[in-house]
């Protein structure tokens, strides 16, 4: 018959377990995650990102080294930033005044940030909806804040043209009237 109690299962495991063999172990266990993690691996995993300030989740496939992977999803609170002049999209059906990014630009946007990875492909792409400020007036031929942002770019740059032309030439006349 075998007598088991408290202090003989306490005993063997005391012997068993000895703080050489915890070391030992616990030494093979983290050199075994090391080395499995320097393999390139394939996974899907969900990716924050902030589009002209507002807050996405999207789901992407992404292929790398397996300690970049685990530090991306460890620094899931990280969010890449982007404005919606870099990615391309189109009008919503189903939602007026939204507009549906696309998923190739969203992925070339993202492989442009983040340098130890490949997104092979995002999963999901979000429908970005305008804040009231940047929405149109719901008229169909009204100019997308898109377009209105590249127009007010534009005029910006034809602005400070002119002020440089118009400096110029104010230099020039400076100069001619200068006694010699």
């Amino acid at each position: 018959m075998l007598n088991i109690t408290g202090d003989s299962v306490r005993k063997v495991a005391r012997e068993a377990l000895s703080p050489t063999f915890i070391f030992i172990l616990l030494s093979s266990a983290l050199l075994w995650y090391t080395s499995k993690l320097s393999h390139e691996y394939t996974t899907d995993i969900p990716l924050g990102i902030r589009i002209d300030g507002q807050k996405y989740r999207i789901a992407v496939t992404i292929r790398g080294r397996g300690s970049h992977i685990m530090a991306q999803r460890l620094s899931l609170k990280s969010r890449l930033g982007f404005t919606l002049d870099e990615l391309s999209s189109r009008r919503s059906t189903e939602t007026p005044g939204a507009l549906i990014i696309a998923k190739t630009s969203l992925q070339n946007a993202i492989n442009s940030k983040i340098n130890d990875l490949v997104i092979v492909q995002v999963t999901e792409a979000p429908e970005f909806t305008p804040s009231p400020r940047e929405a149109t007036d719901g008229n169909s031929d009204a100019e997308t804040a898109k377009e209105r942002r590249q127009r007010e770019r534009r005029e910006r740059k034809e602005a400070k043209e002119a002020a440089r032309a118009a400096e110029k030439e104010a230099v020039e006349i400076s100069e001619n009237e200068e006694p010699k």
